[in-house]
């Protein structure tokens, strides 16, 4: 009687298989990370180009000019500019109901921001934030620069160093005509990332700290700021130290306490005033960035 032989993998064939899948899963991994990176980056951009428009609709129904970063009453951190766009970005259920009158931390304003919107975060920023004080509240990855202070120039050796605060695109208090950003609206940044907070990261890194300010979309010292200058932080400089009395010579990408920050490779995603959306790469010269974060300050950007 004749007995068919079982055919089955030997120990050393079943190793080789795994060994060559583990291989595959390692090629395709990075391949898969690049293609997710890449549409994080678009949808981020996208989230550019909606607030970007938003602005622009506003400007419409608002003699053509853009609304202020941060209403102030008379000196009090009432508002930001975010819930003035939240009717131009598909969340007029929000709009309706948020309170213009009241301060942003009070009453029903403050429940309503702790809702995520989904246009002020960049998918490429972290989904966990810290809270600095309760409710923890909405982030938001994005920032408008309403000012360059002169020793950003200093610091990098510029020249033609203002003597005095140079405007950004949108001025922190008053409406801004947009015939008033004489540098071209092509050529002046209105918005930029500024992501991750209020978790602190310096250089691609989570120090585990949690910044005072920040909390969320609805917190105008969040998501108002100024290159160099806004609050006490500069940049991050030297390899990762924190200075608030020089400039940063580190222009983005180093310290996401109101500074240009994203989670993007080799640069940040910004709006311009003109609603366009650029991709700023990191190796851009600090007075490229300079002339773009001013509006009429007549420097001419070289190539970013």
């Amino acid at each position: 009687m004749l007995r068919c032989r079982r055919s089955a993998f030997t120990l050393i064939e079943l190793l080789v298989v795994i060994a060559i899948i583990a291989i595959l899963i390692g090629l395709l991994l990075p391949a898969v990370q690049k293609v997710r990176e890449a549409a994080a980056r678009m949808t981020c951009q996208n989230n550019l180009k909606q607030m970007g428009l938003a602005f622009h609709n506003y400007a419409v129904a608002n003699d053509n000019r853009f609304p202020a970063t941060r209403v102030n009453v008379p000196s009090n951190k009432f508002r930001a500019w975010t819930p003035i766009v939240l009717a131009y970005i598909e969340q007029d259920n929000i709009a309706r109901v948020y309170d213009m009158n009241t301060r942003w931390d009070q009453g029903a304003n403050v429940t309503l921001a702790q809702n995520t919107i989904k246009v002020f975060k960049c998918p490429s920023a972290p989904d966990v934030r810290p809270a600095p004080v309760e409710p923890a509240l909405g982030p938001c990855d994005y920032l408008i620069f309403h000012r360059i202070r002169p020793r950003f120039y200093a610091a990098n050796g510029l020249p033609n160093a203002p003597t005095v605060e140079l405007n950004g695109a949108i001025h922190i208090t008053d409406p801004t005509p947009i015939l008033a950003i004489t540098d071209g609206t092509s050529n002046t940044i209105m918005i930029t990332e500024d992501a991750g907070q209020p978790a602190s990261f310096i250089l691609g890194r989570n120090t585990g700290a949690v910044l005072p300010e920040g909390r969320g979309w609805a917190d105008p010292d969040g998501v108002s700021g100024s290159l160099d200058g806004s609050h006490p932080v500069t940049g991050a400089i030297n390899g990762g130290s924190i200075t608030a009395a020089a400039g940063a010579t580190c222009i983005m990408n180093c310290n996401n306490y109101s500074e240009p920050y994203s989670f993007h490779s080799g640069g940040i995603n910004v709006c311009m005033a003109d609603g366009s959306v650029r991709f700023i790469r990191q190796t851009v010269s600090a007075a490229t960035y300079a002339a773009l974060s001013t509006r009429d300050y007549g420097d001419i950007p070289g190539d970013f």
